[in-house]
């Protein structure tokens, strides 16, 4: 059998002494020592809390309370912090309220907003411009040329107002007033017979008469003959009375009251004046501007001439032979205003030395002599020594140089110009 190995023996510890009163007192002051420094700390953690919740339950403090506080500290002295006020609660306009604002400069309106029913504002007052008393039609009385009084002073006043008008208000019913009654009526699609009756003066004073500058603007170039006629109520813009621009000692004008368009008007004088310093002088404006409802005045008297000389003619007859010499209505180049009928009284104007200095030189004017044997054809009028037009003095000088006619010039410029 094997044996156990037997373990040495330990060695005996000497025996220890035993523990001193002094340290047995020790041991339970260190554990007790501890115990209040945890109490401490979780004191202090505890005193934290409660410092951070009653910060924050002053901050969501009602408004009023901080007030009271604030108040209470002032009295006692004691520095409290300034409350911050709240905000004040800023109103937006509902939508809708900027539908018109929006609509007016062109985006959103009022289509796209829903409507709510609510009150979105109270509008201020405004003062509405009081309007002018208008005359009732009733009891107007017809104006014609050489009436006199209150009436055509008040019709001339409105009619400066409009600016058809270029006089004073005299109360005189003279050419000026004719021509700017005429012209009134023209622009307002009213006939053009220069009486101012219930339907022009009733239109005068409504305040929805179209204005002078609503006209179209003259046309020097315009193109009227038998192909291409102008309305019986044509009338043109800036006429004005020969005489009341030329004076007599420069040109008689056979028939007072003779208009014609101002620009025109303005270039004959500078021509006869020039004429005169040469030596050529006696001229007289036989004829100008004429009305639609002239120019068939003229077409009657001629056919019932031709009529009474002609006793076996029929009115036809008579008609056709008058259109050989007298434009019809509507045909007549008087009606733009642009055309003269220029003679020497009481001598035929063919071959007079005034006829041709104003063959040689009218177009250095702006004039042309319109109507001649050469262009019978195409014109469709026989030859009229008499008759210029003014076309401006670019087109004059292209006409002349070219041998052209109003026709042609316009067709070879495609400018053809039909009222």
């Amino acid at each position: 059998m094997s044996q156990r190995k037997r373990r040495p023996a330990r060695p005996e510890q000497p025996p220890q002494p035993a523990p001193k009163k002094e340290d047995v007192r020790k041991a339970p002051q260190r554990r007790s020592g501890n115990s209040a420094l945890r109490f401490i700390l979780a004191s202090l953690f505890v005193l934290a809390v409660v410092w951070v919740f009653s910060g924050m339950t002053r901050l969501l403090a009602d408004p009023k309370d901080s007030a009271i506080r604030f108040a209470a500290a002032e009295a006692t002295g004691t520095p409290t912090p300034v409350p911050t006020p709240s905000p004040v609660p800023t109103i937006t306009p509902t939508p809708r309220a900027y539908a018109p604002f929006g609509a007016q400069y062109g985006y959103g309106g009022e289509d796209l907003i829903e409507e709510t029913g609510e009150v979105l504002f109270t509008p201020q007052p405004t003062e509405a411009p009081t309007p002018e008393p208008q005359p009732t039609a009733e009891g107007y009385a017809t104006l014609r040329k050489g009436a006199q009084g209150e009436d055509v002073r008040r019709m001339q006043q409105a009619l400066i107002s409009l600016g058809y008008l270029n006089d004073t208000a005299d109360g005189s019913f003279g050419a000026n007033t004719l021509s700017a009654v005429t012209f009134f009526q023209a622009v307002n699609s009213l006939t053009a017979d220069g009486i101012a009756g219930q339907k022009t003066l009733t239109l005068l004073y409504s305040g929805s008469a179209l204005p002078a500058s609503a006209a179209p603007a003259m046309d020097f170039l315009i193109l009227v003959n038998r192909q291409h006629t102008l309305d019986t109520n044509y009338m043109p813009s800036g006429l004005v009375s020969i005489e009341s621009v030329l004076s007599a000692d420069i040109v008689k004008v056979k028939y007072k009251g003779t208009r014609a368009n101002k620009t025109a008007v303005e270039a004959l004088g500078r021509m006869l004046q020039d004429a005169e310093a040469e030596g050529v002088s006696g001229w007289q404006i036989s004829s100008a501007f004429r009305t639609g409802a002239d120019q068939q005045k003229l077409v009657d008297n001629s056919v019932a001439a031709y009529l009474r000389n002609h006793s076996d003619w029929s009115r036809k007859q008579a008609l056709s032979a008058t259109y050989n010499t007298v434009a019809p209505a509507g045909a007549s180049e008087h009606q733009t205003g642009l055309a003269f009928d220029v003679t020497v009284p009481g001598v035929s104007f063919a071959g007079t030395p005034q006829q041709k200095w104003l063959h040689k030189h009218c177009h250095e004017y702006g004039f042309v002599v319109r109507f001649t044997a050469e262009k019978q054809k195409i014109t469709g009028f026989i030859a009229e020594a008499w008759h210029i037009r003014y076309v401006g003095t670019e087109a004059a000088a292209i006409m002349t140089q070219n041998n052209w006619c109003l026709e042609e010039y316009a067709e070879h410029m495609g400018l053809l110009k039909s009222q």
